[in-house]
């Protein structure tokens, strides 16, 4: 449940991603019946989703405001990427951690100390350079890059600023509800009525949830999508490819007279297979890496198991037109600096066409632009293993991109990488 905090800021929010599948309202209310929320907002971004923070608040949010912090510290700084960690004031070995990564809240929590600080380190190693750090906490390398406390943030922004991270109520959803606004409506005639802005939301938002109850083809075909995005591994992003990268860029290419031919890295798991050299044998090998499996005289097999960092964010499906602008373009730039050395292509890019990621049916055909499908497509990156940084450099264009295979084979005169995956747009 989400908490109060002096002046009525809230944390420990629950941010999702609006998908844009169908009505923003629709998609809202479908979200917080799941999560067993009442109250939401809307983060808006210029680029990208916009983000639904839900809370379930007691008291009654039309009578008194309740901004979520998250939101608030949007406002205290320009900045893309955000670190708060504050002291909670009710327990001196807790830490207030709320997380922002280009704008949209991705953490917020109230964890123990040592938990924030962790979860802190592995955030600025995800985003890499460029976070900026507020509250009150400095441990170590973790220090704020603005002192604020939480009295600070309340009596700083005009109530304008605060609007936008005002949490609103869920209208209410019950026919009987509906069916008596539209019975009042009807016995008005053609008379006057007047309305408040807050009551004329909750009527529009109450008559869609009306529409929505009735079988739909549009309704159904969104809940096929949401079920198969959930479905997708969509924490094999760039945290997942990092720490990919990691496993293999820390391995010996020689151990006790063998030497690694070839490597395959999928589903966080990497396989390794050595072959033996000069003066290897199953001792040499055994003595520096236990957990060979010996296949036969000269060669040996080893899995090891990777995962990206606790509270890696999750990829988002992004706009196409955006995709191609910022990964798509540096795709191309790297294709083309491939072609540029004489007689031998160093590196090579390419992209698929893109599809529904689930068929749309014949029905909904006409009706595109409506339910908004979610598209996929698929990605190859391959060259020489001295571009393998390129891999990650490339994921940080866009974070709907998700690597399912790198495979690396070494040979003296060509060691080469070949990784691939998917992308997500709509």
């Amino acid at each position: 449940m989400s908490r109060l905090l002096f002046g009525n800021l809230v944390v420990e929010v629950r941010w999702e991603a609006l998908l844009g599948l169908s009505k923003e309202a629709d998609e809202i209310r479908e979200l917080s019946s799941r999560r067993g929320t009442r109250q939401f907002l809307v983060l808006r971004n210029q680029l990208g989703p916009h983000v639904a923070g839900l809370a379930d608040l007691p008291g009654n949010v039309r009578k008194t405001a309740y901004f979520a912090l998250a939101g608030l510290l949007r406002e205290m700084s320009d900045d893309d990427n955000i670190l708060f960690l504050h002291t909670d004031p009710e327990d001196a070995d807790s830490l207030i951690f709320i997380a922002i990564h280009e704008g949209k809240p991705t953490h917020d929590r109230v964890l123990s100390r040592d938990e924030a600080l962790v979860a802190a380190r592995q955030f600025i190693q995800e985003v890499g350079t460029g976070v900026t750090i507020l509250g009150d906490v400095s441990e170590g390398s973790l220090v704020a890059t603005r002192l604020l406390d939480l009295e600070h943030i309340v009596s700083a922004l005009a109530d304008e600023d605060k609007a936008a991270s005002r949490f609103l109520p869920l209208p209410g959803g019950g026919r009987w509800a509906v069916a008596l606004l539209l019975l009042m409506l009807a016995g008005m005639g053609g008379g006057a009525w007047w309305w408040t802005q807050e009551q004329e939301r909750e009527r529009q938002a109450s008559l869609a949830a009306l529409q929505a109850a009735s079988p739909d083809p549009a309704a159904i075909y969104r809940g096929q999508m949401e079920k198969a995005w959930q479905g997708l591994p969509l924490r094999h992003g760039l945290g997942y490819a990092r720490a990919m990268q990691g496993v293999i860029q820390q391995l010996p290419l020689l151990a006790g007279g063998w030497r690694i031919s070839r490597m395959s890295c999928q589903n966080g798991v990497c396989a390794l297979t050595w072959l033996r050299g000069i003066g290897g044998t199953f001792e040499t090998l055994l003595a520096q890496r236990r957990n060979v499996r010996f296949q036969d005289m000269n060669t040996a097999e080893e899995s090891l198991d990777f995962a990206p960092p606790a509270g890696a964010a999750a990829i988002e499906a992004m706009d196409a037109s955006q995709f191609y602008l910022k990964a798509g373009v540096r795709m191309q730039m790297l294709d083309d600096y491939g072609k540029s050395f004489s007689g031998e292509n160093r590196l090579q890019v390419a992209l698929d066409r893109i599809e529904p990621l689930v068929p749309v049916p014949p029905e909904l055909k006409s009706r595109a632009g409506e339910v908004r499908p979610l598209a996929k497509g698929s990605w190859m990156l391959q060259g020489h293993l001295a571009f393998l940084d390129s891999l990650p450099g490339l994921m940080e264009k866009a974070n709907n991109m998700t690597i399912d295979q790198l495979a690396v084979t070494i040979d003296d005169k060509n060691p080469a990488f070949s990784a691939k995956g998917t992308f997500y747009v709509r």
